[in-house]
């Protein structure tokens, strides 16, 4: 029980059931904060349907028990009252099954049938929607790709140095899918600097979308956002954990940061960033970067952190370099 526990926490759909439910479970307390009398229907219900199943075990066993006719008929009745109720109420009978955005795997993703277990149609149907979703691809980079990036809103000295990049990438990427399909380790990352509107957050959607073509378990963060994420989890109605967040942020395959350095300057950011830094580089697993500021000048910011200065020789140790250049204002 404890394995299937675990394994269930370890899901990415978990979490994303764990809320609907969360929220389904508020919404039938308000239910019955305006319908006293459906609570009292449904525990008197419940309560009826526990002394029938008693009683049934006692028959069973050979044991002295009630009647279980009498107990049907009173179940029946009660029953009956319910769904006038529900009805005179204008209240769905199915108002006690949460809001699943599949009722057939109820949001798992998967089926459990006798022969083991399958995949559900609407993630076989929906694959790669589901995938860019699961990677956290914002919308503006879902449809990012290699081949639909257009060149020509660089200006020419910028272009030039643009195809180079992008050409430099596309073989690093292949040489990365080749290494992990082969179970092989590859630690070599990438770190792209650039101003503001120079395409590097299109680059990133486009290295997002061939790696999950691939089969390649990828995710998107800006860093800022993974902070706030982090702190979300402080409040005591958070449905997600600091520990589920930064397993899966220290443990997928391919992790892509962008924007780094956009974040407020502090003890709290230099230290997740150390964190998840550190622990890629000593489990082997790429990570590419995209910021506004060179290594260089990111190392500059957080020169009076414990953290910043050992994350930055991990990133130079381990990282390609690369340089947009330009300003496309958002065109690609």
């Amino acid at each position: 029980m404890e394995e299937l526990y675990n394994k269930m926490l370890d899901s990415d759909n978990f979490l994303i059931r764990q809320k609907i439910v969360a929220s389904h479970q508020k919404n039938i307390e308000k239910l019955y904060q305006q319908f006293p009398d459906l609570k009292k229907l449904d525990t008197d219900i419940a309560n009826l349907q526990k002394e029938y199943a008693i009683e049934l075990a006692k028959k069973i066993k050979g044991e002295q028990s009630k009647d279980l006719k009498t107990l049907q008929e009173r179940l029946d009745i009660l029953v009956s009252q319910k769904n006038q109720f529900l009805k005179n109420n204008n209240i769905p009978v199915n108002y006690k099954e949460p809001q699943w955005k599949c009722g057939k795997c109820q949001d798992r993703g998967k089926i459990y049938t006798s022969l083991g277990v399958k995949p559900c149609d609407c993630q076989v149907d929906d694959s790669l929607v589901f995938k860019k979703r699961r990677a956290g691809l914002t919308p503006k980079i879902q449809n990012s790709t290699f081949e639909n990036t257009n060149f020509l809103k660089y200006l020419p000295n910028d272009r030039k140095n643009a195809e180079t990049v992008y050409k430099v990438i596309q073989n690093y990427l292949n040489k990365l899918v080749t290494y992990i399909k082969k179970g092989q380790a590859f630690q070599e990352g990438i770190f792209i600097h650039g101003q503001t509107g120079s395409g590097k957050t299109h680059l990133l959607g486009c290295i997002a979308n061939f790696l999950i073509e691939q089969q390649i378990d990828v995710l998107y963060v800006v860093y800022a956002d993974l902070l706030d994420k982090i702190r979300e989890t402080y409040n005591e109605e958070a449905t997600e954990t600091e520990s589920a967040i930064l397993r899966r942020v220290t443990s997928v395959s391919v992790l892509l940061i962008d924007d780094l350095g956009m974040e407020k300057n502090s003890e709290f950011a230099q230290k997740y960033l150390a964190q998840i830094i550190d622990h890629r580089y000593r489990n082997m697993l790429p990570t590419i970067i995209t910021s506004n500021f060179t290594l260089t000048e990111l190392k500059e910011r957080s020169k009076n952190d414990m953290y910043g200065e050992r994350v930055i020789w991990r990133l130079v140790e381990i990282s390609h370099l690369f340089q947009l250049t330009g300003n496309l204002r958002n065109t690609l």
